[in-house]
């Protein structure tokens, strides 16, 4: 068969509905990129990606930042996500089972309000499925398991007025910022408080468990600056922060994603060292497991021996968590030993809970989250475990189980800990 071409004005009229494609299905509709489907394709890792931020629209919202990457700020989400240690500072986010005795993702809301912050612990996320099948609802504090074998990842997600994440922007800006984590002298509304020990300790005539003592090891310890010095004796924060909010570890190379001081690019990951880490503070993980606790434990096991382990603080604290800002080139001055190598004078960011007055760091943003670390698993010997150890016992009366410690004991040993990330389980998160 002869082919034909097609006549000019055809040729023409087609050509003009082809290059004008997106104006005739969009009815000339701009979409904005940030918001485009084709693009809206992530797959969520946590509860967290699924967050809507609201928008604010009072005027009247405190502005500390006003030029900087924190200008607007109005909501922040703070998530605490439940994982395990994958060597040299890497951690690997648990499986989301949701019949465990614990929940493996905690959140709280922080309020800009005109009347100052707001602390709004979800309350939902906080509560067990047992909790929840009995109509209970979760505690008013992030409920935290310490010891060894257990990380916290620590993640802040910041939000503007009109409900836009802002955490790239404030990882293009990070030589000026740093956020620091320290034990609180006051709680989430302002007020003096004292760190309590909540470990078991025995019960009265009537059988009710006597009441949480404040810790030990605070004693006399009120003022912010001697809390500031308690902080590595009671938790350890690592700072992981990444190149872009979306970047992720891989649970394997150390410094694989995880931001730079310059002149380091993310292409250096396999030669760069700890100390060549950006601190930012949008992520981390935690640790509690430093302190012991002078109280006995006074339950005897099944065999009827007494349990004879030394134990940790389990304390119940508000954690302070503080965004600070610096001048230009003040954030890492910490000078290490002088490079044999390179001859090059280096300098890393100041720990998690110690700014340098050498840097000028400005308070720009502080909240004060409350957390009760319940249980260690340091309360348990592996190797025997007994249902009537403190770390079973711990769980049981946490979650209004009594002395059914039995029925948590089973729990416990029948969690899951990797999954498939099936039904949205989140199974695959490294930081």
């Amino acid at each position: 068969m002869k082919k034909t071409l097609a006549p000019l004005p055809v040729l023409i009229i087609l050509l003009t509905v082809l290059c004008s494609c997106n104006d005739f299905v969009f009815f000339d509709v701009t979409v904005d990129d940030n918001e485009n489907p084709l693009k809206q394709l992530k797959t969520p890792t946590t509860s967290a990606d699924l967050y809507k931020a609201p928008v604010v629209t009072n005027a009247n919202l405190p502005n500390p930042d006003a030029t900087g990457a924190f200008a607007n700020w109005a909501t922040c989400l703070v998530m605490i996500k439940e994982g395990h240690p994958h060597g040299n500072g890497k951690m690997h986010g648990n499986y989301v089972y949701k019949d465990a005795p614990w929940k493996q993702e905690e959140f709280v809301i922080i309020h800009n309000t005109p009347d100052g912050i707001k602390v709004e612990t979800d309350r939902e996320s906080t509560a067990t499925a047992i909790e929840k099948e009995e109509g209970r609802e979760g505690p008013a504090y992030l409920r935290i398991i310490g010891g060894k074998s257990k990380l916290w990842g620590l993640c802040l997600y910041f939000f503007d007025r009109d409900g836009r994440l802002i955490n790239d922007a404030i990882l293009n800006q990070s030589d000026q910022y740093q956020i620091f984590f320290t034990v609180s002298d006051v709680d989430d509304k302002g007020q003096p408080y004292s760190v309590m020990d909540v470990r078991y300790h025995g019960s009265d005539g009537d059988g009710n468990p006597l009441p949480p003592v404040p810790a030990a090891s605070f004693d006399g310890k009120d003022s912010f600056e001697e809390r500031r010095e308690m902080t590595p004796k009671l938790l350890d924060y690592v700072y992981r922060d990444t190149w872009t909010h979306d970047d992720m570890g891989d649970g394997v190379r150390d410094l694989f994603n995880i931001r730079l001081l310059p002149p380091y690019s993310r292409t250096d990951f396999h030669t760069a060292k700890d100390s060549d880490k950006d601190c930012v503070g949008l992520k981390g993980h935690l640790r509690f497991d430093n302190t012991e606790s002078p109280l006995p434990w006074p339950m005897k096991l099944t065999n009827g021996l007494t349990y004879r382990r030394n134990t940790y603080l389990l304390p119940q604290f508000y954690l302070a968590v503080r965004v600070m800002k610096c001048a230009k080139g003040k954030k890492s001055v910490i000078l290490l030993p002088e490079d044999q190598q390179t001859k090059l004078r280096k300098y890393m960011c100041a720990d998690f809970f110690a700014p340098k007055e050498t840097s000028g760091w400005k308070e720009v943003i502080r909240f004060n989250l409350p957390m009760k670390v319940y249980a260690s698993s340091f309360d348990s010997d592996p190797t025997n475990p007994d249902a009537y150890e403190p770390y079973y016992y711990s769980i049981a009366r946490e979650i209004g189980m009594g002395k059914d410690v039995r029925a948590a004991f089973e729990l416990v040993k029948n969690i899951k800990v990797h999954g498939n990330g099936g039904g949205l389980g989140y199974g695959s998160w490294f930081l």
